[in-house]
């Protein structure tokens, strides 16, 4: 069963906004999303973002401007962070403790299919958002059309070789971004160019751990250009 909230975004004119929250069959716990969807368009693109540590569903709207063409829906991580939410707990900062990691996977993964439409969605995320969508989409790869993945990188070292088999990928790596350890993103560079088999692109961008109006920009066209 679902509850849901329908309002014209005041903030995106061209998007309608519904949040739904939803109850999830196995845990008992409730899925929170919020859709931004244009009016009008038939067989567009669906695009999933996940939030990052401490963040929440309405973050989702910064991303609004990089998915132009898309549908765009975002959740709400399962696990209290702060003053929001994240999507499993860690050990170091870009380490997540297996059990919770492992735990979540599918929690979340039943989220997302419970909502989908008729095409296969697309995983984006910021952070620890961008961890868990990788981390979905190396579960189960044929059920996603790509990854992009911002500020973030692998939470496991358990990355098998070939395992995004010609899915595109996009990493975006801040310069200036002090937040993810060096080592975790030269991990997450490797795999993606030389091990998974995905069709992947290395972003960097001017800017730390944050989300610049130019990479919004750069997201929108390479995204354009995939779907």
């Amino acid at each position: 069963m679902a509850a849901e909230i329908h309002r014209q975004c005041s903030i995106f004119s061209c998007c309608t906004l519904r949040f739904v929250i939803m109850g999830e069959a196995t845990s008992g716990q409730k899925a929170i999303v919020v859709h931004f969807n244009t009016p009008g368009r038939t067989n567009a693109a669906d695009v999933v973002f996940l939030h990052g540590r401490g963040g929440t569903e309405r973050d989702t709207g910064a991303l609004v401007a990089a998915f132009p063409d898309a549908t765009l829906r975002g959740y709400r991580g399962p696990i209290r962070e702060g003053g929001g939410f994240a999507w499993f707990t860690i050990r170091a900062i870009g380490v997540a403790h297996p059990e919770s990691l492992a735990r979540e996977i599918p929690k979340v993964a039943g989220w997302i299919s419970a909502d989908n439409g008729a095409n296969k969605p697309w995983l984006c995320g910021f952070s620890n958002g961008a961890a868990m969508a990788a981390s979905i989409a190396l579960s189960a790869p044929s059920d996603y059309a790509g990854l992009i993945m911002i500020a973030g990188c692998f939470a496991t070292d358990a990355l098998p070789a070939e395992r995004l088999d010609g899915m595109p990928v996009l990493f975006c790596q801040g310069r200036s971004n002090w937040v993810i350890p060096p080592a975790k993103f030269a991990q997450a560079r490797s795999y993606l160019e030389h091990d998974s088999g995905a069709d992947a692109t290395i972003l960097e961008y001017e800017g730390g751990h944050d989300v610049p109006v130019d990479l919004i920009a750069s997201i929108a066209r390479w995204h354009q250009a995939r779907h």
